[in-house]
């Protein structure tokens, strides 16, 4: 009898779904494992031992390797800092609102964008949009990891159709999606956004929780990226089922601390072989973080900024079409500009796992997430010593280390 040829989780996995697409017996299902991520679940059952699965998989180690050698891009994207000019659509997306515009266009041409959505207040999903309403819901970040379902399957028909398509996802997605089209599809514009990295989706699940057993209301929704008046100090808003709402300023945020100081990420973010040059989208989008006011203060910078690569032709020829129609505003800007803002998602090198990571994971399982925060920030290490951030000790410490780098500098 011959060894089983189906896919199990490799260590690097992203969840990214291709295998599932791939499966001619529709053998995989995509399941959350204990720790909260993505993984593939094979029925044996229905499994004809093909291997297709494990031949496309991104994440086995020997395409981890080839992936990770090839040398990056030569030619350097074109780089931009950009935002809509429709004041509404700038307002309500997470940064300039450039994907809305590129949105526009595909729909003017007949086209349709497949990008993520809420569908209840703790998971997100790929979907299609076919106008500028449905469009609507894609808007705004989603710091969950999305289930893409048969996405690369619906891409593909509407590709066939002979149908403009954008698909707009994280670097291990579109990536994904390549592998499965397997050609260049002239009609498909592919867009990558900036992506720190995908939290567990039980530290989703804890933060509502928290919420809700707080307040004694049931959560509606969450916008993570609110922006309050101020798209640089954004708030985390939490929107109950009564209409009321609670707001936190992000660095204040039990989430998006956890999150961005890389607590509870996927295994495979940490060494994130797509966060590099070239870029796998014809065109990137993210935040354009660093110090707008002094190298660009006349930009609207309190209803945010978009960062835009332009990594393809077809890309370029995008934008400047854009551009000259008047629906958005681009300014080329130096790369090392965008790039120093928030370096990891473009470029991350390989990192040890967090050692508090496995802590957090399993702690998410049963413990209130206002323990776990605690347990985390409450104490910092000072030399030989784990003092309490509330402690006279810890306050007089920190004066002298103030004091020290003020006159002496940072110690290198």
């Amino acid at each position: 009898m011959s060894s089983p040829k189906y896919i199990t989780p490799p260590q690097e996995c992203t969840g990214c779904a291709l295998c599932a697409n791939v499966c001619s017996t529709d053998a995989i299902n995509m399941v959350w494992s204990g720790d909260g991520f993505l993984v593939p679940q094979v029925n044996v059952n229905a499994c004809i031992n093909c291997g297709a699965c494990v031949r496309t998989c991104p994440a086995q180690p020997a395409h981890l390797e080839k992936l990770r050698a090839e040398s990056s891009a030569t030619e350097t994207p074109e780089a931009y800092g950009g935002w809509h000019k429709d004041k509404d659509i700038h307002l309500n997306s997470s940064s300039g609102g450039v994907f809305s515009a590129l949105a526009e266009h595909i729909f003017a041409a007949g086209g349709c964008v497949f990008g993520v959505v809420w569908s209840g207040k703790d998971i997100a999903r790929y979907t299609k949009a076919e106008n500028m309403a449905e469009l609507a819901a894609m808007r705004g970040s989603k710091y969950t990891q999305a289930v893409p379902g048969m996405v690369y399957r619906d891409v593909k028909e509407e590709l066939k159709r002979g149908r403009q398509v954008l698909f707009c996802g994280t670097s291990c997605q579109v990536y994904a999606l390549k592998r499965y089209l397997r050609k260049d599809y002239e009609k498909l514009l592919l867009v990558d956004i900036l992506c720190h990295g995908v939290p567990s989706r039980s530290l989703l699940q804890a933060y509502i929780r928290e919420f809700e057993v707080s307040t004694g209301k049931e959560l509606e929704r969450i916008q993570f990226r609110d922006k309050a008046g101020n798209w640089q100090q954004y708030q985390v808003k939490k929107i109950f089922a009564d209409g009321s709402s609670l707001g936190h300023i992000n660095r204040q945020d039990m989430f998006i601390r956890l999150f961005v100081g890389d607590y509870a990420l996927n295994k495979a973010c940490y060494a994130c072989p797509h966060a590099r040059f070239p870029r796998v989208g014809d065109i990137t989008l993210g935040d354009f973080w660093g110090d707008l006011q002094k190298l660009h203060p006349d930009w609207p910078i309190p209803d945010g900024i978009g960062s835009i690569l332009a990594n393809s032709p077809k890309g370029k020829a995008l934008l400047q079409r854009l551009s000259a129609s008047g629906s958005v505003t681009l300014v080329a800007d130096v790369l090392d500009n965008l790039i120093d803002g928030q370096r990891p998602t473009y470029i991350r090198h390989a990192e040890a796992l967090p050692p508090n990571r496995e802590q957090v994971l399993r702690a998410l399982r049963d413990e209130k997430l206002c323990q776990i925060y605690h347990n985390l920030f409450a104490y910092e290490r000072c030399g030989p010593f784990r003092l309490r951030k509330s402690s006279l000790l810890y306050k007089a410490y920190n004066v002298l280390r103030r004091i020290k780098r003020r006159f002496f500098g940072r110690s290198h």
